[in-house]
């Protein structure tokens, strides 16, 4: 799982995540990915089917059930700007983060990707 700063906003900074596939370089190759790399999104950008495949490899989100990632800042459930971070209202694979800590996106095979948020 992949997570990175998405948009560093005044108020808060919205993390995004995306499922990778590895290691698995003939995978990443075969879809489109030609310059050697090990871990891949499921699909190239655009790709028609990318959304449907990430769906599928990320599962649903134990706390809101949309397809995507559970994320938590720390140990911390994102329950809204109270709690220090709320899950995106239109998108599972993006996150708010109102306060300095380490957002966490795990899928439902348990693999997880952080990155320190510092808003």
């Amino acid at each position: 799982m992949d997570v990175k700063a998405y948009n560093k906003g005044r108020e808060f900074w919205t993390m995004d995540s995306t499922p990778l596939v590895g290691p698995d370089p003939a995978y990443c190759r075969e879809i489109g990915y030609t310059d050697g790399r090990r871990y891949c999104p499921v699909r190239l950008p655009g790709h028609p089917e990318r959304f449907t495949c990430e769906n599928w490899a990320a599962g649903k989100a134990k706390d809101t059930g949309r397809p995507g990632p559970t994320w938590t800042l720390g140990d911390d459930s994102c329950t809204g700007p109270e709690s220090g971070c709320a899950n995106h209202p239109e998108n599972q694979y993006q996150l708010r983060v109102y306060r300095h800590g380490v957002a966490v996106a795990c899928v439902n095979n348990g693999i997880c990707g952080e990155e320190l948020a510092e808003p």
